[in-house]
């Protein structure tokens, strides 16, 4: 990536236009740029409505620092490793210690499921979901005894939220029903604490997450189920992710036989040596139970659960449970690692090198195939793909309106029908009915006016994808709008004069989302002085 560029495939793509797009409309004064106003061929985007902004927000600091795009998402690519690292080690240390922990952080940066976020499916905000994990799990841990930690609990779940939805979601799901088990061994006051500050953390990012959940009915937000065929071919063991593939080609399925391969050499390895441990051998079947659970619910078998749900649906493939895979894969090596730099004979340190040297070596060579399978930007070789030069135009032309958005989030029409693809190169305002004049005065993001005159009934199209969160004044009084067949605002005039305008606003549900953040931080705050005051 540092020396050829980004490869730009499947999401990388899309997440250069939005970063684009996001930190110019920032620099324009939006302080959260929900809807894109350039992409779709000027069509726009209620983009952010949907997605988490968090990463977008980070990148645009580097952006409008003066790095140029290319530079920014490198740096965006390299943090989201270097905090997968920190993190790990900082939950790892608080269990084995510093030695281990460093072992562990090393082997969780490498885990071929990064590399396959980066250079297979480009989201730069999954690789930010991945790199919070290991944290999550340790201040679920320190919660539980210290109430001083329940406020970071809060500020981890608003983060996740905010950084990438089916993570948020999928660790929340998996988080629920390990914590629960806490309450085998911890008093119950303890673990309900937890779940209510992870409650009022999910309250705070309720200005995103509220809008996102109730106005997904607009869009067409069921083209998610529909990646690579539908859900069910999308998991171990499906129609495209067969348990044995011939072929080597670094997705989803060989980062899942790599990763459980070394957690069966670490199983037959720990069982050897401390077969008479019988307190090491429990801690080593927990992470066993662990892995099981995880591959279960990744494969085939698990379909009768994901069926019950369309919401579950939506997260694409059960395959974004392979982080919790990859944890717990590191988090066995590490706790192995540590176990064995306890033992007094010299030779089983050499074991513990040999097996962390082993298991980086492999991620490494695994990783470095995976890189080298792509044409890049600066080294496309004999390529001459479609998708590289979409992405020059991302990264070069991104607001010359030759650039589209996602499908899920176009608008729907009666009928719950799609709207057919957007054209390039259209005029923002015509007359498509009727005879009228239109003088365009200002098209900004957020804002359109024009005026019109006409002498006979009129309708003018303004090229703007309709969306609740766009309302319509004309002579400075409401006006109703009108969906066209493509998806696009237009407006029936009577002969006459008219001063038109178009502006992006606040919807009920974005405002009772910002409610709700609002009671949700004033009751952290209020959480926090009493627990700083009397715990």
């Amino acid at each position: 990536m540092i020396f050829d560029g980004l490869n730009g495939k499947n999401d990388v793509v899309i997440h250069t236009i939005w970063l684009q797009h996001f930190s110019h409309q920032l620099a324009e004064g939006i302080w959260y740029p929900r809807w894109l106003d350039g992409t779709n061929y000027g069509y726009g985007s209620p983009t952010f409505v949907f997605y988490p902004p968090l990463v977008y927000y980070i990148g645009s600091v580097f952006k409008l620092s003066g790095l140029n795009i290319e530079q920014t998402m490198g740096i965006l690519y390299s943090l989201g490793i270097f905090l997968s690292g920190v993190s790990f080690y900082l939950y790892a240390r608080f269990h084995w210690g510093k030695i281990a922990a460093l072992s562990g952080a090393l082997i969780y940066m490498s885990v071929p499921h990064i590399t396959f976020m980066i250079y297979w499916v480009g989201s730069i905000s999954s690789l930010f979901g991945i790199a919070l994990l290991p944290l999550g799990w340790l201040i679920t841990e320190r919660s539980l005894s210290q109430k001083r930690w329940l406020i970071l609990l809060s500020l981890f779940w608003m983060l996740l939220a905010l950084i990438h939805v089916p993570s948020f979601f999928l660790f929340f799901l998996v988080w629920l029903m390990c914590t629960s088990c806490f309450l085998l061994k911890q008093p119950w006051k303890n673990v309900l604490s937890v779940f209510f500050f992870a409650g009022i953390g999910i309250g705070i990012s309720s200005f995103f997450l509220l809008p996102a959940f109730l106005e997904k009915r607009f869009v067409d937000i069921n083209a998610m189920k529909e990646l690579a065929g539908d859900f069910q071919g999308n998991m171990l063991g499906g129609a495209t992710l067969p348990f044995l593939p011939l072929n080597f080609n670094g997705e989803y399925m060989h980062v899942f036989l790599h990763q459980s391969l070394i957690a069966i050499i670490a199983f037959g390895l720990a069982f050897f040596i401390f077969k008479d441990h019988k307190e090491i051998i429990k801690q080593i079947s927990i992470w066993g139970v662990f892995l099981i659970a995880i591959a279960y619910l990744m494969s085939y078998w698990s379909w009768p659960i994901w069926r019950l749900s369309q919401t579950l649906q939506r997260v694409q493939t059960p395959m974004r449970l392979l982080p919790l895979f990859s944890f717990g894969v590191a988090s066995l090596s590490c706790f192995l690692i540590y176990k064995i730099l306890q033992l007094r004979h010299k030779v089983f340190k050499i074991v513990a090198l040999s097996l962390l040297t082993a298991v980086l070596l492999a991620n490494f060579s695994f990783n470095y195939k995976t890189s080298r399978m792509s044409p890049a930007i600066h080294n496309p070789g004999k390529a001459n793909l479609d998708y590289l030069q979409e992405f020059k135009t991302a990264l070069y032309e991104p607001f010359t309106g030759k650039l589209k958005d996602v499908r899920e989030y176009r608008p729907l029409l009666e009928g719950d029908r799609s709207p057919p693809d957007p054209k390039i190169g259209e005029a923002p305002l015509s007359v498509i009915e009727g005879d009228a004049k239109i003088r365009l005065l200002d098209w900004e993001s957020y804002k359109r006016i024009f005026s019109v005159d006409t002498n006979e009934n009129s309708v003018v199209r303004i090229r703007t994808y309709i969306y609740p969160a766009w309302n319509l004044y004309v002579n400075q009084e409401n006006y109703p709008i009108e969906v066209l067949s493509d998806g696009t605002i237009g407006i029936s005039l009577e002969p006459g004069s008219y001063m038109v305008e178009l502006k992006y606003e606040r919807t009920w549900a974005f405002t009772l989302g910002l409610i709700l953040s609002t009671f949700s931080v004033l009751t952290l705050l209020v959480l926090y002085y009493l627990i700083q005051r009397f715990v």
